[in-house]
């Protein structure tokens, strides 16, 4: 969920006439600095910027404008200082204000947020923005209602607008409103980060195929498409022949699905079909509730040709697959991903055996940290997911953070715990131990934002009682 920033001000909506008493230079370098800021230029604006306050230090303007570059940059910490210097010389800014709350709940600090967004609106009643950049952070910190109440209010001065709907959606659906939830979500294609695909063939609507052939698409991450190809089986009892289209990783994996009659990597030349729809559309299209989605598993069933055998040293009891990060590109891996380290308590628990099923740059704090004695590494021998499934099935347990290693083990319906952040992906939902999408599956939820030591501390206290019996 992305925080609104209002836009780069170029100081022509300013209380005073600072930027005509500014010196030449000091004027051209600040009309420079925002020119390169609003193309993207952000270390040529940092230094345009940086000469426009060696004649005006105690402009907020400036200080404003800085603090939005450097959240943009990642530099939190410094973005925060700006904004507070700015508002100590102009506190009455309710888009400083706001600023500094988008910048707040960035660092996890939720209930100062809270406070700078209130702050803002208080200032500004009209100030939408504010409205909404509050129900983000209430949505954080998991007061559902309260949020979806803003977002409401939001929607009442700009009802069309889909960053709105999109997370007052997810608000459904983490409060397990599957089926307003699931109809906000497709707002999800106005947003401008996912390509919209466009067919000659009509959209499904869910009424009986009578033997039609029906393109299901997967169009997000590797852990969106493991959650929901259950659905090809539910489509193809609506008597339809279904042709899936999937990531090109997962065509091994997927191929023995039930229900399917083809699929087809990405990218790849789509055979003749009669309708469509994406994989998560389909929640959706069948109506379905929290009480009525599909759950059964295992629905994924690796090749028998895939994987390998997995050693076993003399002793073990218990064979645990860890993952401890997911993709560093996903928006929210800094709440998700944690390191190695984290799971280092596990190996005292005797007769427990931790195996590395991590994947990518991540996986080198294996070596980092010198563990390899204390985690054997089984994802090198893994070259695609048939391969890492097949593996897993030799496990009695995967511990594994928010990735579609998670989602991996449910559909394989390998017992599996899955740490969470404080304010988790929708689909895990709020508080609730246990999932309706995976029977074997158990969550473990961060208490407050960032601290990780309840979450391994549970998880290490159920593990033992396991091992135990």
């Amino acid at each position: 969920m992305k925080s609104n920033t209002p836009d780069v001000s170029n100081g022509d909506s300013t209380k005073s006439d600072w930027l005509a008493n500014l010196p030449d230079n000091g004027r051209r370098s600040f009309e420079e600095a925002v020119r390169n800021h609003s193309a993207g230029k952000y270390e040529e604006a940092l230094n345009f910027y940086a000469m426009a306050l060696s004649y005006a230090p105690d402009e907020s303007v400036i200080l404003s404008n800085i603090g939005v570059l450097l959240r943009s940059q990642g530099k939190f910490k410094a973005s925060e200082e700006c904004y507070r210097r700015a508002l100590a010389i102009d506190p009455e800014s309710p888009g400083c204000w706001t600023n500094l709350g988008n910048v707040l709940r960035r660092l996890g600090k939720l209930k100062e947020a809270a406070y700078c967004h209130r702050k803002a609106f208080k200032i500004d009643k009209e100030f939408i923005d504010a409205y909404y950049n509050l129900a983000l952070v209430l949505q954080d910190m998991g007061k559902l209602d309260e949020s979806i109440k803003n977002f409401d209010f939001c929607l009442k001065a700009k009802p069309g607008d889909a960053r709105i709907n999109w997370d007052k959606a997810l608000a459904l659906l983490a409060k397990g409103d599957f089926i307003n939830g699931f109809e906000g979500y497709e707002y999800r294609w106005q947003r401008g980060e996912l390509r919209e695909r466009h067919f000659k063939q009509p959209l499904w609507d869910g009424s009986p195929l009578n033997g039609k052939r029906i393109l299901l698409y997967s169009e997000q991450g590797f852990g969106d498409t493991l959650h929901l190809c259950r659905y090809v089986s539910e489509v193809a009892k609506a008597g339809g022949k279904v042709i899936f289209e999937c990531q090109t990783e997962l065509v091994s994996l997927l191929k023995g699905l039930n229900g399917l009659d083809k699929i087809v990597s990405s990218g790849d030349k789509l055979p003749e079909f009669d309708v469509q729809a994406s994989l998560l559309s389909l929640p959706l299209i069948f109506k379905h509730e929290i009480s009525t989605v599909p759950s059964a598993c295992p629905y994924i069933t690796p090749p028998a040709d895939s994987g390998f055998p997995v050693h076993v040293p003399p002793g073990t009891k218990y064979k645990v697959g860890i993952v401890w990060a997911g993709k560093a590109t996903h928006k929210n891996d800094h709440n998700r991903s944690v390191s190695v380290e984290n799971f280092f308590v596990f190996s005292r628990i005797p007769g427990v055996m931790l195996y590395s099923l991590q994947k990518g740059g991540p996986s080198i704090q294996r070596d980092e940290f010198a563990c390899g004695f204390l985690v054997r590494d089984l994802a090198a021998g893994c070259s695609d997911f048939a391969d890492t499934a097949k593996v897993m099935k030799q496990l009695d347990l995967i511990i594994t953070v928010d990735t579609s290693v998670a989602h991996l083990a449910g559909a394989l319906g390998i017992p599996v715990f899955v740490a969470l952040p404080y304010n988790p992906d929708w689909r895990w939902m709020r508080e609730r131990p246990d999932s309706p999408w995976y029977p074997s599956m158990t969550l473990f939820r961060q208490q407050e934002p960032g601290n990780w030591d309840h979450v391994f501390n549970e998880m290490l206290s159920v593990l033992t009682t396991m091992v135990s019996e």
